[in-house]
């Protein structure tokens, strides 16, 4: 339960108040990447895969250890603040909706929905453009998604992945940078599903399984595209506005904070549930 309280505060927070832009501050990750180049630069734990394990490894296991030392001392409060703190930090900024009236169709969404017509139809999935449903699926909805099944270390574990592949901090190792466009792909896999699944329960419940269903396997790669695809799927035919796209959203994650209150309630009511012994003659 503790941990639908962290989000729901988080996200209060981050919605309603500027807390969550003074707090979220990334630049002293240059300082730590320049010393990550510095010392493993020149050795094979400075480039590629076993690089980006380097660069992530340190920040996740700290917080992954304070996470654990205060949940083994039941030091509830402090776990509490610093949940809440974590999650705060990591959340990313809330996506910018225009006025523009014009639909936010695109070809890369007209693809997949073609392709989900016809199983078996090739999916293309072009480079990521910023569309504002995935600005909401990777500065939001996949950061709740990690800290849901990991914790705090989760978050630090999406947030700082996304960064190195999309920010300049990697520029002088581009061996990482690929590597960390691959890891986060494969990061977003999982959530991009689940979020489609909402948007299924969230729109137009028919069209949207359709598309949701028949491309469920498209490639880590295509995940923007597929995520799309299936938001476009959910809205009505030529509503597809930045407005519309953000309320469809919204109602995606309500829904999953329905069945995370559901469940937590499940378990917290299977636990209190005194065990009843009846003895045999």
């Amino acid at each position: 339960m503790m941990i639908i309280i962290v989000i729901l505060l988080c996200l209060a927070l981050n919605r309603f108040t500027p807390m969550g832009k003074w707090v979220r501050n990334y630049g002293w990750l240059n300082r730590y990447f320049e010393y990550h180049q510095k010392w493993l630069g020149t050795t094979p734990f400075g480039k590629g895969i076993l690089g980006l394990l380097m660069a992530l490894l340190p920040p996740v296991i700290v917080v992954a250890l304070l996470q654990w030392m205060m949940i083994y001392f039941m030091w509830n409060i402090a776990a509490f603040v610093f949940a809440a703190a974590i999650l705060l930090y990591a959340l990313g900024v809330m996506p910018t909706i225009t006025a523009d009236p014009t639909p936010a169709k695109s070809s890369k969404m007209s693809t997949i929905e073609e392709a989900a017509r016809h199983e078996g139809a090739a999916v293309v999935a072009p480079k990521s453009t910023g569309s504002l449903l995935w600005q909401a699926q990777t500065g939001m909805f996949a950061i709740l998604f990690w800290f849901v099944l990991l914790g705090p270390a989760g978050a630090v574990l999406y947030r700082f992945s996304r960064l190195l592949s999309e920010h300049h901090y990697a520029e002088d190792a581009p061996q990482i940078r690929d590597a960390a466009v691959v890891w986060i792909s494969y990061l977003d896999w999982i959530p991009v599903r689940l979020l489609g699944l909402c948007f299924v329960l969230a729109g137009r419940f028919e069209s949207t399984f359709k598309v949701w269903w028949h491309q469920i396997t498209t490639a880590p790669k295509g995940n923007e595209a597929y995520l799309e695809a299936c938001g476009h799927a959910a809205l009505e035919s030529g509503h597809d506005t930045p407005q519309r796209q953000w309320a469809l959203y919204q109602r995606a994650l309500i829904i999953l904070l329905i069945v995370l209150v559901v469940a937590a309630l499940a378990v917290w009511a299977h636990q209190d549930t005194p065990m009843v012994i009846i003895s045999r003659g």
